[in-house]
């Protein structure tokens, strides 16, 4: 049986037209979500405020090793007074909200004539774009609040090689999961109960990594206790595991929404799609960039 289109449901015994899914913008706004959803970036590194974003932005602190801690304690003599520790006070910071999206016109005559292939192009473009434009923002400000407490250098991926004579075959220490290893090791020595279950990828470095494994791709990124996101908005080169979800949050201001609207004038509607977010980066311990990957 054939899939039927989101924008081609079955309503009273007929095909959903053109005229119909503008008066319900919602059928656009769950279309443009579906096919946004299987690309977004921004979950891999984000996890969901919980609410709606208020006053235009997101206070949040960026929690460092020290910041658990207090001034250390002392031995405590009989007849004595413990020792007053002061805590410190983490770095508080202010992710504002970004307002994108964009629209496009439908004619009367498209309308009329139920070109539905025309708008499922321009939704899927629009959707695309915004997805796009979201993506680029979440990884804005991951790089920003990465610093060299978070960054590993690895090994180039370029020239891997695990089947041939043994002087040809990359040694264990330059492997890819030398430096998943090394990421590991430097969540562990900062103390703060981070598990590195993610691995997200250029397709680049992707690419790098199906060479070489072949069909044992699986099999490696399971022992190391990694799954695998490939997306072109992270920085070519690189590579960066992390918890899933737990290096920041994102909240809205206004979720995606989608609206259509009559213009009159022109004999034509609007259909306008945008979404305003703001991305935290509170937890950058979360996540370690492992650079030096390419040649």
């Amino acid at each position: 049986m054939p899939t039927v289109s989101t924008l081609l449901p079955e309503l009273s015994g007929r095909n959903l037209t053109v005229d119909i899914a503008l008066k319900q913008p919602s059928i656009l706004r769950a279309r443009i979500a579906q096919l946004a959803d299987s690309q977004l970036l921004a979950p891999q590194f984000y996890h969901p405020l919980g609410g709606p974003v208020q006053g235009g932005a997101i206070l949040y602190n960026v929690l460092k090793a020290s910041d658990l801690y207090t001034t250390d304690v002392e031995k405590r003599a009989p007849g004595a007074e413990y020792k007053v520790v002061e805590g410190v006070d983490p770095e508080t910071q202010m992710a504002t909200v970004n307002d994108w999206g964009g629209k496009f016109p439908v004619t009367a005559e498209q309308i009329k004539r139920n070109v539905v292939s025309y708008l499922d192009q321009q939704t899927t473009q629009l959707a695309n774009t915004i997805t796009r434009k979201l993506d680029a923002a979440a990884m804005a400000a991951v790089e920003a609040a990465i610093d060299s407490a978070n960054t590993v250098t690895g090994h180039s991926w370029e020239s891997l090689v695990f089947v041939g004579a043994l002087d040809s075959i990359t040694a264990s220490g330059d492997r890819p999961t030398a430096d998943f290893s090394a990421a590991q090791l430097a969540s562990d020595l900062q103390e703060l109960g981070v598990k590195h279950d993610l691995l997200v990828l250029h397709p680049n470095q992707a690419h790098r990594l199906r060479t070489a494994y072949g069909d044992q791709l699986q099999a490696m990124l399971d022992s190391a206790g990694l799954s695998l996101f490939v997306n072109p908005r992270v920085t070519a080169g690189a590579g960066y595991v992390q918890e899933k979800g737990g290096v920041g949050t994102v909240g809205f201001e206004e979720p995606l929404t989608v609206q259509a609207w009559e213009e009159k004038g022109t004999r034509s509607w609007v259909v306008q799609g945008f979404a305003v977010p703001a991305f935290a980066v509170e937890r950058p311990y979360a996540m370690k960039k492992i650079t030096g990957l390419a040649g």
